[in-house]
C-alpha cells in the first residue's frame, strides 16, 4: 500500500465523516485552539459537579479571568498552559462555582487547559473566596463582588437563569463594549443616559484588561432598592470590570452589568424613557 496518498485520504474521509457532525467545527477548534467562551465547558462542570457531589448542585457564580476583547476571540479566555510562564498574572481563565442547596460547601471547576480536552478539572480542595478575591487586582469590584459573594456564600443565592437561555460570555462583553445608551446613576442614586460603554472607555490608555462575572444579581446588588422606577432588572447579571491606566499611569475602572438573556432589556419611564442592555455599576 502507498502510505503517502493513504494517509491524506484518510484525513479527508476523517473531515467529511466529522462535517456531518454538528461538533465538528468544534472539535477541529479544540484541537488547534485553547480560546473557549464561558459557555464552552460549562456543560462539563456541571455534569462532573453533579456525579462527583449531588445532582441537586446549583451554579452560584462565573468568573472570567483577562477575558481578551475585541476581533475574533472577544470574549474568550486563553487558557493554554505556556500563557502563564513569563507572567501568571496573564492567565485567562474561567471558574464554575456551584453548591448544594442547603450546604454551605462550595465546588469549582475550571476548564482543563490541554489540547483537545473538553472537560474540566477541579479546584475545590485548592481555592476558597480570598483566593477568587485576590485575583480581582482593582478595588472598586473587589468591593462589589466581594459583598456579592458574602451574600452567596451563606444562603441559597443561585443563577436562575437556564443554560439554554443564558447568553455567552462573547455577547454579553459587545453589549458591555458597544451599548449606547448605558444607564448610569450618580451619588444620590439618580439615574440618567450615558454614552460611556467599554470602547469608549477603551479608547485610550495603557494596560487594558477584562475580567468577567456572572452572578445572582437580584438581592445581592441591591441596585433596584435605589434607582427610582428602574423596570427590568434582571435576576442574574453579566458585570464586566473594564481595567486600564490613563496618561499618568493611575489605575481607572468601568464596572458595566447586562442582561443575561436576549430578550431582556432594563427601563426608566418617562420624561428619561431610557432602555438599555447595560447599566453602569462603577462607584459612581
Amino acid at each position: 500500500m502507498n502510505y503517502k496518498i493513504f494517509i491524506p485520504v484518510f484525513l479527508f474521509i476523517s473531515v467529511f465523516i466529522f462535517s456531518c457532525s454538528n461538533n465538528a467545527v468544534n472539535v477541529i477548534h479544540d484541537l488547534t485552539s485553547n480560546e473557549i467562551t464561558a459557555k464552552d465547558r460549562l456543560d462539563s462542570a456541571y455534569a462532573q459537579a453533579s456525579r462527583k457531589h449531588s445532582p441537586s448542585v446549583k451554579l452560584v457564580l462565573i468568573f472570567g479571568k483577562n477575558v481578551e476583547f475585541g476581533g475574533p476571540t472577544n470574549g474568550k479566555t486563553d487558557i493554554s498552559l505556556y500563557s502563564g510562564i513569563t507572567d501568571p498574572n496573564n492567565i485567562g481563565a474561567w471558574l464554575y462555582f456551584f453548591n448544594k442547596p442547603g450546604s454551605d460547601s462550595m465546588f469549582i471547576y475550571t476548564p482543563n487547559p490541554v489540547p483537545g480536552a473538553r472537560d474540566c478539572i477541579e479546584l475545590t480542595a485548592l481555592f476558597n473566596f480570598n483566593t477568587l478575591l485576590n485575583l480581582i487586582t482593582d478595588t472598586s469590584a473587589k468591593n462589589i463582588i466581594s459583598g456579592s459573594l458574602a451574600l452567596i456564600n451563606n444562603s441559597n443565592f443561585q443563577i436562575s437563569t437556564s443554560r439554554d437561555s443564558l447568553i455567552d460570555s462573547d455577547i454579553s462583553l459587545n453589549i458591555a463594549l458597544n451599548a449606547n445608551p448605558v444607564i448610569k446613576f450618580n451619588s444620590s442614586f439618580v439615574p440618567s443616559s450615558s454614552s460611556t460603554n467599554g470602547s469608549s472607555f477603551l479608547y485610550s490608555g495603557s494596560g487594558k484588561s477584562v475580567n468577567m462575572f456572572l452572578i445572582p444579581a437580584l438581592g445581592t446588588l441591591n441596585i433596584p432598592a435605589y434607582i427610582n422606577n428602574l423596570f427590568g432588572f434582571p435576576q442574574d447579571l453579566w458585570v464586566t470590570n473594564f481595567k486600564k491606566l490613563d496618561s499618568v499611569s493611575v489605575t481607572q475602572n468601568l464596572i458595566i452589568g447586562t442582561v443575561v438573556r436576549s430578550d431582556q432589556s432594563m427601563n426608566i419611564p418617562a420624561p428619561l424613557n431610557i432602555t438599555s442592555k447595560a447599566i453602569n455599576i462603577s462607584k459612581y
